[in-house]
């Protein structure tokens, strides 16, 4: 057996990769999409903090950074070094999908399926895309996709594939006047399930009431300004490893009440039988992977 993080030795089998090829192994996943309207609110930490905070409650999660020719879901996560390949070479066809998904340093169930720092999601196939959700869906409990900001073909690329979403916003007027028109556009969409984190807020009751009035979507919680969060995200220690302080603790809030929103499992998406990669049980038979 080959020695190598891009082997995730604790999750895939080559079993489990057979039956998901031919359509079996079904476990539902929730395929979340974490979005904004306005770039700089924070939502990759969110997106990190998010994953980290329902592994360590012990769900099976997977991050895909869908924010392409900007990738850096990788940085807070502390796995950049750990990257050779990325999502654009498995969508190509160059890699199996296995040789592309990173394992946490620390927490197990805790995968990475880095984005590419070359290609921009609206130069990729939308249904290998989605083809690669649903190649994955039946290995995760959670699958969250940090989306590019803004409502730019890469946005309705990573929000295709998802069946629910998360809106990260911040108090400030244009801010939400961006995540109201995103949310419209979700809501176009059909999603099961769409809710919304305020972030870089220190709220009052009053103040977070306002908000849900503007938005009018379920609300997750909340973020306050905090520096070490900025000192978490550029050491690769994600502050939702430590619920003592602060901002690691209501991440870790948020997740649970992410965790017990009631999720319809009914909706599912298509697979387009044409465009399948074949790579995924390739030379499996080399490896001896469990779970």
């Amino acid at each position: 057996m080959v020695k190598s993080t891009l082997f995730v030795t604790d999750v895939f089998s080559s079993s489990a990769f057979i039956q998901i090829a031919l359509g079996g192994l079904r476990k539902m996943s929730r395929i979340i999409t974490i979005t904004s309207g306005k770039g700089g609110v924070g939502k990759t930490t969110a997106t990190t903090n998010l994953g980290i905070s329902l592994a360590v409650s012990g769900y099976k999660v997977c991050l895909i950074d869908a924010d392409f020719g900007l990738r850096n879901l990788d940085v807070p996560l502390g796995l950049t070094n750990r990257l050779i390949l990325d999502i654009s070479d498995y969508l190509n066809g160059i890699c199996s999908l296995n040789h592309v998904i990173v394992s946490h340093r620390t927490l197990k169930n805790l995968h990475l399926i880095p984005g590419s720092k070359t290609k921009l999601i609206s130069e990729l196939d939308q249904d290998l895309f989605v083809n690669m959700i649903q190649e994955i869906k039946p290995l995760y409990d959670f699958i969250l996709i940090d989306s590019p900001a803004g409502i730019e073909g890469g946005f309705f690329n990573a929000v295709h594939t998802a069946n629910e979403a998360i809106i990260v916003t911040t108090p400030d007027k244009t801010a939400l006047q961006d995540a109201d028109r995103v949310i419209g556009l979700l809501e176009k969409q059909k999603m099961n399930r769409l809710s919304f984190i305020v972030n870089f807020i220190n709220p009052s009751k009053v103040e977070i009431d306002n908000i849900i009035n503007q938005l009018h979507i379920d609300y997750l919680g909340y973020i306050p300004p905090d520096p070490n969060i900025i000192a978490a995200n550029n050491k690769g220690i994600p502050i939702a490893l430590n619920p003592n302080l602060q901002s690691g603790l209501l991440f870790r809030k948020i997740a649970n009440h992410l965790s017990k929103q009631e999720y319809n499992s009914t909706m599912e998406f298509p697979v387009t039988q044409s465009k399948q990669h074949f790579f995924l049980h390739r030379k499996l038979n080399k490896f001896k992977l469990s779970l």
